[in-house]
């Protein structure tokens, strides 16, 4: 009825333009998901260790005060749900048409349990009590069995500077680690070397950026006479498996007024000197790996929130 007046009081063009200005009002109602993306899965912020488990697929989020993925891992266990590492970065993203903040939650072991119960449906957990630490600080973790013969796991890991080290122009940063693996078969210990192995390759351009903190001085009893450094047995290689170079250290020279050369002992593969390094220190350089499979977020544009803003 509309389109017959329409028709004989204005004529074919108005109700054209009318259609088209419908079309336009209904097409600006409507908003394509931008928060999340798929990234090639050699951009993950965070690798699983050599031999598994294989990376996927990776999920990418960007807000204005973090990046999140969810980086999902090959999966053969009959035991409901995916493998998974799920990471926060907090710090500048400096990303102009994110308008969103990610809450900053921290991580309390009093309620990761519940998490995991979340992330592996019907299992039975339990959180253990023991106080454990990879390359970048102390994690915890809850183990139980899964469906038939899977073992399961779901661990937790908070980065960040202790309160005293963190300040607004140094410092600052945070970075959250989840890790869901179930596998079938798998021993407590081999579940748990993917804690002790993954790697975190993401970083922020701003040097100030920093959740790792310092790093631990060095032992003041390196290159200090009446100090020697003792060669490490090591296990003999098994049938077939590459035969290790011998590796020789020197103790310290006696304090005589007469310096004799040292003896060194002939063998068929290369000697070399070992100096030992702290163990259990973050690492401050993280490795890079080849490729465009290194992801440095940007340094903050002009309005870019300060770091005091960021965890």
């Amino acid at each position: 009825m509309a389109k017959r007046l329409l028709s004989r009081r204005f004529g074919p063009p108005v109700i054209l333009l009318c259609i088209l200005i419908t079309g336009c009002t209904a097409r600006e109602g409507v908003r394509m998901p931008t928060a999340a993306a798929m990234v090639p899965a050699e951009n993950a912020l965070v690798l699983p260790p050599p031999g598994g488990p294989s990376v996927l697929s990776v999920v990418e989020r960007r807000t204005s005060n973090a990046v999140e993925q969810d980086i999902y891992l090959y999966t053969s266990a009959a035991t409901p749900g995916q493998n998974f590492l799920r990471v926060q970065f907090f710090g500048p993203v400096g990303t102009s048409s994110a308008q969103e903040r990610t809450a900053y939650i921290p991580i309390r072991s009093s309620e990761m349990l519940r998490e995991a119960y979340r992330a592996i449906p019907g299992a039975a957990l339990r959180q253990t009590a023991d106080y454990l630490q990879n390359n970048y600080g102390p994690f915890s973790y809850a183990f139980g069995r899964g469906r038939g013969n899977d073992s399961c796991l779901y661990a937790w890991q908070q980065i960040r500077p202790p309160q005293h080290r963190r300040s607004p122009l140094r410092d600052y940063g945070t970075i959250q680690i989840r890790l869901r693996y179930c596998k079938t078969g798998a021993t407590e210990s081999e579940l748990l070397a993917a804690v002790y192995g993954y790697t975190i390759l993401g970083t922020f351009a701003d040097p100030d950026w920093n959740p790792y903190g310092e790093p631990p001085a060095v032992d003041p009893a390196l290159g200090r006479a009446g100090n020697p450094i003792y060669r490490h047995e090591r296990p003999l290689a098994a049938a077939g498996a590459p035969i290790q170079p011998v590796r020789l250290v020197r103790s310290a020279p006696e304090p005589t007024s007469a310096i004799r050369p040292e003896l060194q002992q002939e063998t068929a593969a290369p000697t070399e000197t070992v100096v030992p390094t702290p163990t259990g220190s973050p690492q401050m350089n993280p490795p890079v790996p080849s490729g465009n499979s290194t992801i440095v977020v940007p340094t903050p544009a002009c309005g870019a929130q300060p770091a005091s803003e960021y965890p």
